[in-house]
C-alpha cells in the first residue's frame, strides 16, 4: 500500500524555490532541503527525485509567475513606451523590495548555473518566451525599431538590475538610470 505525504508538495516547492533562490543552487544542501521543507530524504526522492530535479521545477514556477508579470506591467499601460516604463519601475521596486537583496531567482541561475547544459536550456527557454513576449507587445505598437533588438535590450536592462540590486540598494540611482533608459528607448522607438 502507498503512504501518504505529510506534507503539501506545493508548499514545499515553494519554500524549495526560496532557498535556491536564497542560497544558491551549489550552496543548498539536501539537508538544508529536507530540513527546510520539513521532510525526510526518502520523501525528498520519492516526491522530487533529485535536488537537480527540484531546482528545474522550481525554476518552472518562478518562470511561470515572472511572466505572468511580465507582460500585467506592460500591458497596464496603453502606450508602449509608458509599458516599458511601468514594466522597468516594477522591476526595480520588487528587486530593492527584499531585504535579504535576493535578486532575481531566474538571473542568479543563470550567473551561477550557465555551464550546466540541463539548466542553461531552461534559462534559455525563459528568455526566449520572455522575449517573445515583449516582441508581441512592442509589434502590437507604433514603435518603429527593431522589435526582437529592442526586446534584447530591455531584458539586458531587467537582468542587471536583478544583479545590481544584490549589492546595490540605493533607488535613486537605478532611477537615474531607467529614466535614461525610458528616454533612450523613446528615441529609438
Amino acid at each position: 500500500m502507498p503512504r501518504t505525504k505529510d506534507f503539501n508538495e506545493e508548499e514545499a516547492l515553494l519554500k524549495a524555490l526560496n532557498l535556491f533562490w536564497t542560497k544558491g543552487y551549489e550552496a543548498t544542501s539536501l539537508s538544508d532541503l529536507t530540513t527546510h521543507l520539513g521532510i525526510g530524504k526518502g520523501s525528498f526522492y520519492d516526491t522530487f527525485g533529485s535536488k537537480k530535479k527540484l531546482l528545474n521545477r522550481s525554476l518552472e514556477v518562478y518562470r511561470s509567475q515572472a511572466y505572468t508579470l511580465l507582460m500585467a506591467a506592460l500591458n497596464a499601460k496603453e502606450d508602449r513606451i509608458e509599458g516599458i516604463k511601468n514594466l522597468i519601475a516594477l522591476h526595480t521596486e520588487t528587486m530593492l523590495s527584499s531585504n535579504a537583496s535576493k535578486g532575481c531567482f531566474v538571473a542568479n541561475s543563470t550567473a551561477e548555473l550557465a555551464s550546466d547544459e540541463t539548466v542553461s536550456a531552461v534559462l534559455k527557454d525563459h528568455n526566449t518566451n520572455m522575449k517573445a513576449g515583449i516582441v508581441a507587445y512592442l509589434k502590437a505598437s507604433n514603435i518603429t525599431t527593431d522589435s526582437a533588438a529592442l526586446a534584447d535590450l530591455i531584458l539586458s536592462h531587467l537582468s542587471g538590475i536583478s544583479l545590481l540590486s544584490k549589492i546595490i540598494t540605493d533607488p535613486k540611482r537605478f532611477k537615474a538610470a531607467n529614466t535614461a533608459f525610458i528616454k533612450a528607448v523613446a528615441a529609438i522607438g
